[in-house]
């Protein structure tokens, strides 16, 4: 598989430059360094499965920018983002759609709005790598970090959102979610730290019958 022109990594270089300066200062856990983590994990993903290169990092890069997770600060329109891609970037307007259906499409949250349109193998290679940032151990410190960024409760809530409802409303499913060979390898590892991790919590919290309960609560969103 070929890699990327010179055109191509001078474009990478400057979606990065841009997207580190946005969320350097990020602190729910949609950061430079989660993008960071789903760009290579996103390019691991695409060289087994055989996808474009070039297609794939870029949306890794730009996969949060526009989504509503992120405050005023670092968020931005969904046309910020196409111009910036046209006129700053030069990326070709066939790629741009091709990117911009990818990171429009991909949420956990938009999983039924979208189920009948299939993702195409960069966007399936990024939406798992950004489905694997979100389980497992650092999927664990993100829930918290967005929990506490929040002030959401670490559980014991019906009626608001919690970190620990979220494995159970989100975070335990997207181990079946993954489209991918590789994606579906990763994450038995990470789903197996997961259930771990909170059977531990519930020995050390003692947590009564009715705590339990409050796990179909709301939790909070990460991906």
């Amino acid at each position: 598989m070929a890699g990327l022109n010179q055109e191509q990594t001078e474009q990478i270089r400057l979606m990065s430059e841009w997207v580190r300066k946005k969320l350097a200062a990020e602190g729910t856990g949609h950061d430079w360094l989660h993008i960071e983590r789903v760009q290579n994990i996103s390019l691991q993903i695409a060289k087994e499965e055989g996808a474009d290169l070039f297609v794939t990092e870029a949306s890794a890069l730009l996969h949060d920018m526009i989504d509503v997770k992120l405050d005023d600060e670092h968020r931005v329109p969904l046309d910020e983002l196409k111009r910036r891609l046209s006129e700053d970037w030069k990326v070709d307007p066939g790629t741009v759609d091709g990117i911009l259906a990818i990171i429009t499409r991909m949420s956990f949250r938009d999983r039924e709005k979208y189920k009948d349109e299939r993702l195409s193998k960069e966007g399936m290679a990024v939406q798992d790598a950004d489905r694997l940032d979100a389980i497992g151990a650092v999927g664990i410190a993100r829930a918290l970090m967005f929990a506490g960024a929040k002030g959401h409760l670490l559980y014991g809530s019906a009626n608001a959102p919690t970190a620990v409802g979220h494995f159970y409303e989100k975070l335990l499913l997207l181990k079946d979610l993954m489209n991918t060979k590789t994606g579906r390898m990763l994450a038995e590892k990470r789903h197996q730290l997961m259930l771990e991790f909170l059977g531990e919590l519930e020995n050390e919290c003692a947590f009564s019958g009715e705590s339990r309960l409050d796990r179909s609560g709301p939790g909070v969103m990460v991906e």
